[in-house]
């Protein structure tokens, strides 16, 4: 299996899990740091996440890859909350953080630029859209090299 089929598998494997603690899984991502693999399956909750959940989540989920093991050889699980400056994967991602502070990089650059900061929107007709200090823009997904969001400190800091 390669990479994106075990994100994939394992995504749909730890819906249900989390599910029944009462979280939603944003993201799973399979990859190696240092030498090690690392099946990193992000989990939220409007409320936000505590270590209580992920280590519910790291005990439940870790039965169920025990018993079904979809991934080959050796690897460590990791259980984590989405971080304050985490860069945005999936669709609901863009649901989630919609009215958060982020960083837009693009592939090919609009009206000269390659970067911009705004208020994230989400997603609309698949564009990514944010507001931003030149009003409201809409940037085509495949054009779109990463959203990050941004941390900032006299926000509060959020509660993701």
């Amino acid at each position: 299996m390669n990479r994106r089929d075990i994100e994939e598998t394992t995504l749909r494997l730890a819906e249900p899990v989390a599910r029944r603690l009462g979280l939603e899984v944003l993201d799973t991502e399979f990859l190696t740091e240092g030498g090690h693999r690392i099946l990193r399956v992000t989990i939220y909750k409007p409320e936000g996440i505590t270590l209580d959940d992920c280590e519910a989540m790291d005990r439940a989920f870790g039965e169920v890859l025990d018993r079904e093991d979809p991934i080959e050889g050796s690897y460590n699980l990791e259980i984590s909350s989405p971080g304050l400056e985490r860069t945005l994967r999936r669709d609901r991602e863009f649901q989630v953080f919609a009215g958060r502070d982020v960083q837009v990089n693009l592939f090919a650059p609009v009206e000269g630029k390659r970067q911009y900061e705004g208020v994230l929107v989400g997603l609309e007709e698949g564009d990514v859209v944010v507001d931003t200090t030149h009003g409201r823009m809409s940037f085509p997904r495949q054009n779109v090299s990463r959203v990050k969001l941004l941390f900032r400190p006299e926000e509060g800091g959020g509660k993701h």
